[in-house]
């Protein structure tokens, strides 16, 4: 009797285990299509991630709400700065349920669409994910900032 309840319990387990390997493997591919899709500079692929009314909060921009936003805000950057690479790496993954967050740092090569000056960036993020009716993991929220300081402000003119 003692073995089976056992049995029972590592089966039961392992169920657990097994399910949420999956949701971390899926939150995963997720990290790996973003990363994909900025490199290329696909915003609608990279919106395609976001639930309908999710929000994206970029370092000196105004969020964006929606999909529809989210593409845009991808398209305007696009026209600005061009990526040579861009590599990202979870440090912290939860699953709880239906709801995840996966914390993390980033490393981005950018070079301005005008002038062509680079700027090497790395910082780091934080994603709030939602699994949906069929069991799809969406972004619902997704902030990052860079480590990178800011340009100093231009010297005072002289009179």
């Amino acid at each position: 009797m003692r073995l089976a309840v056992f049995v029972g319990a590592m089966v039961l387990a392992a169920v657990g285990v097994s399910a949420q390997t999956a949701d971390e493997a899926a939150i995963a591919k997720i990290r790996t299509t973003y990363q994909t899709a900025a490199g290329t500079q696909d915003g609608a692929a990279i919106a395609k991630l976001y639930a309908p009314d999710g929000v994206e909060m970029p370092p000196n921009a105004a969020a964006a709400k929606g999909r529809a936003a989210i593409e845009a805000f991808h398209k305007a950057f696009g026209q600005q700065w061009m990526m040579h690479g861009m590599t990202i790496a979870s440090s912290e993954m939860k699953v709880t349920g239906d709801r995840a967050f996966d914390v993390g740092t980033y490393k981005q090569t950018l070079m301005a669409q005008k002038g062509g000056g680079m700027v090497d960036d790395h910082g780091k993020y934080v994603v709030l994910l939602k699994k949906d009716a069929s069991g799809a993991w969406l972004i619902t929220h997704a902030i990052y900032n860079s480590d990178v300081p800011l340009p100093a402000p231009p010297a005072p003119a002289k009179k």
